[in-house]
């Protein structure tokens, strides 16, 4: 069962970003840009003699829009743009309740698993800051509808092909919606677009799937959108909301300045509690059925005091700002899903970027929390082999190889990661 759940998790991750990504690999065209997974543009800068791909925040809502869920604080009422507008930031309407989502945004039948928030990428290294949805095999090949499960308008949207994507890849829609009060529904990877929505998008695929100015399109709970097909090149699309009353609270708060991560909730929490509850009942690990007793999860750097979580290259790095050096990416990420299968992010001395999976039957298994200041420990599977010293809270060492656990030497010998 490991073995299956491994490879169905390396392939549902795909689905995060089809192409090998850009960020931190280096480019020739100063302040060039291009597509770089759902919601990622990279832009080229030049850090010190080098030019690097680096990458640019999604778009974000405005502020002033957003009311305070818990208090039910109604914000002050702004004039609505004209629909006729054509904008890359949500339009600023009078907020006086919190939306709540009545509509199933797909008939949860189709659905096999669906992933919480707060893991990682599929390239890895990277927040998770989206819910990856996951049809059920026997649905492969069908146009499967996608509702609205909220009023909501779209006023941002990309019609894009990533590059270095195969022939066989279709181009696909990110698509950006404003529900109000600050909350932001995102969907990335759909396949198809109808109705109000179909006049409104891009029709020239682009490489890049950071949403473009559109009309103003409104739509109502329980309309149509669009649909999603299970196929050789797609496993899950993404369902991503923003909160802009939340900000989530990370252990060095500075790296997540522009982080897509700052304002990601559960997207769950939005409906009822009866549909909300069916949907929690989906909640597992990509490739997986559902596990019982899997929370939503949520958005956070990682366990204080242990290897658990997101480590950066320097005290500054900022999140999403990836670079690469050899075998070391500026973000590195450890984690543990659940289905038991530890995940490292951002060190990759096989190939390319990859999350690096030891499922629970390892011999070298072992949880990333239970890995504490002062306490040494290596990772290994068929590839590569990453060995950790955590040594403060603040600090902690790591070589990474592709030979065996015994072959890599001690853990100083690597490079200093800080939280």
């Amino acid at each position: 069962m490991a073995g299956i759940l491994t490879t169905g998790v390396l392939v549902g991750l795909v689905a995060e970003a089809q192409a090998k990504s850009l960020a931190g690999l280096t480019c020739t065209k100063l302040n060039e840009q291009r597509g770089d997974g759902p919601g990622k543009t990279v832009v080229c800068k030049k850090v010190g003699s080098k030019k690097i791909w680096q990458t640019l925040a999604a778009p974000k809502s405005k502020p002033g829009s957003t009311a305070q869920p818990q208090s039910g604080t109604v914000a002050p009422s702004t004039p609505q743009q004209s629909s006729n507008s054509t904008q890359s930031s949500p339009p600023q309407t009078p907020c006086t309740k919190v939306p709540e989502f009545s509509y199933n945004f797909i008939d949860p039948k189709y659905v096999r698993v669906v992933t919480p928030i707060g893991e990682q990428t599929g390239s890895g290294g990277v927040i998770a800051v989206r819910s990856y949805i996951h049809p059920a095999q026997e649905f492969m090949g069908q146009e499967l509808p996608l509702f609205a499960p909220v009023d909501m308008t779209l006023f941002s949207a990309s019609y894009y092909k990533p590059p270095g994507a195969t022939a066989t890849y279709q181009p696909e829609y990110s698509l950006y919606f404003d529900a109000g009060c600050g909350i932001m529904v995102k969907f990335f990877h759909i396949k198809g677009v109808v109705g109000k929505v179909a006049s409104a998008v891009p029709v020239d695929p682009s490489p890049s799937s950071a949403g473009q100015g559109v009309k103003s399109t409104p739509i109502k709970a329980g309309e149509q959108f669009g649909w999603y097909k299970l196929g050789e090149n797609s496993v899950a699309f993404d369902f991503w909301v923003d909160n802009e009353a939340v900000t989530n609270r990370f252990i060095v708060q500075s790296h997540f300045g522009t982080s897509n991560a700052l304002h990601s909730v559960c997207p769950y929490d939005f409906y009822s509690a009866d549909k909300k509850s069916a949907w929690l009942a989906k909640l597992g690990a990509p490739g997986s059925d559902p596990i019982p007793g899997t929370t939503c999860g949520s958005i956070s750097q990682g366990v204080p005091g242990t290897a658990d979580g997101m480590w950066f290259i320097s005290e500054n790095t900022e999140n999403d700002h990836l670079t690469l050096e050899g075998a070391y990416q500026s973000q590195i990420m450890f984690s543990i899903d659940a289905s038991g299968i530890v995940r490292i992010g951002g060190l990759n001395a096989s190939g390319s970027l990859s999350q690096m999976m030891i499922s629970s039957n390892a011999s070298t298994w072992k949880k990333p929390s239970d890995i504490s200041v002062g306490a040494t420990h290596c990772w290994s599977n068929s590839q590569q082999s990453v060995k950790v010293n955590v040594t403060s809270e603040k600090t902690m060492s790591v070589l990474v190889g592709a030979g065996s656990c015994e072959s890599l030497g001690s853990a100083a010998l690597g490079k200093t990661y800080y939280r």
